[in-house]
């Protein structure tokens, strides 16, 4: 059978339709397993996120990077004294010429035994170094040279920020690098920027946030580990398998109607 040139749109939308296709049932996968994993934690849960968890965090960092932001897949409950919410949240920097959109899973807790400086902990990279050169703000300790070349740390209160990071915690840090932690008042959040949990790491990542909290509060306990959990950057190789699956798809099916 002939098939026009004219006809090459067919590959093209076949393409498109699979790639949307199969992103769609991973997604909806996705959200079912984060039900099941709330209901074993005993926690409620929405596919939207809510509006009074935007509202108790809109005064962090991570929170006013864009305008263009959703908060989704959201689980809450009690875990003792602590009110807590793990959650997807997205948010897109850029242009309609260029943009990137950044998904992490966020870790909130309120506790009313925290009471925290306003301070933003994230890894330290090569813009942040440059911009120190020209003023931009970041907290070191002389006496941790590998936390204070590791991370950036900021916040309102200068003098009250390095009052709270003792050395233990400073030390915790500098065996666990690339975590990102906020904290104000009695809330903190905690989360790996751009990595988003898969629906079996829920678990682990929640362990490894009340970890966090648990050195905040001066808590001890030979249950804790040393070092946290890493998960991979979510969504590489399956974008990359995706591509070349609804490309070899299409390619066979244009073949096909080619001949």
């Amino acid at each position: 059978m002939e098939l026009s040139g004219d006809f090459s749109w067919i590959y093209i939308i076949i393409f498109i339709i699979g790639a949307l296709l199969h992103l769609y049932l991973y997604e909806k996968k996705y959200t079912k397993k984060l039900e099941l994993i709330a209901d074993k934690l005993g926690f409620v849960f929405s596919k939207s996120g809510r509006e009074l968890t935007e509202s108790m965090h809109q005064n962090f960092e991570l929170f006013s990077k864009s305008h263009r932001k959703i908060l989704k897949n959201e689980m809450w409950g009690i875990d003792g004294n602590n009110n807590v919410s793990i959650f997807e949240y997205c948010y897109t920097l850029g242009n309609n010429e260029s943009e990137n959109t950044y998904k992490q899973t966020v870790l909130s807790i309120e506790c009313s035994e925290l009471n925290s400086p306003h301070f933003e902990l994230r890894p330290k990279n090569t813009f942040h170094k440059i911009g120190q050169v020209f003023g931009y703000q970041d907290i070191n300790f002389n006496s941790f040279p590998i936390f204070s070349k590791k991370y950036l740390l900021r916040g309102d209160d200068e003098n009250k920020i390095q009052e709270f990071f003792t050395p233990e915690i400073i030390k915790f840090f500098e065996s666990n690098l690339d975590i990102c932690v906020e904290a104000q008042g009695n809330i903190l959040i905690f989360y790996k920027a751009s990595k988003r949990c898969k629906p079996n790491e829920i678990k682990i990542f929640y362990h490894d946030g009340k970890t966090i909290l648990s050195k905040f509060i001066g808590e001890t306990s030979s249950t804790q580990p040393k070092t946290l959990y890493n998960p991979p950057k979510f969504n590489t190789f399956f974008a990359i398998d995706t591509f070349f699956l609804w490309l070899f798809i299409g390619y066979a099916v244009f073949d096909f109607l080619s001949h």
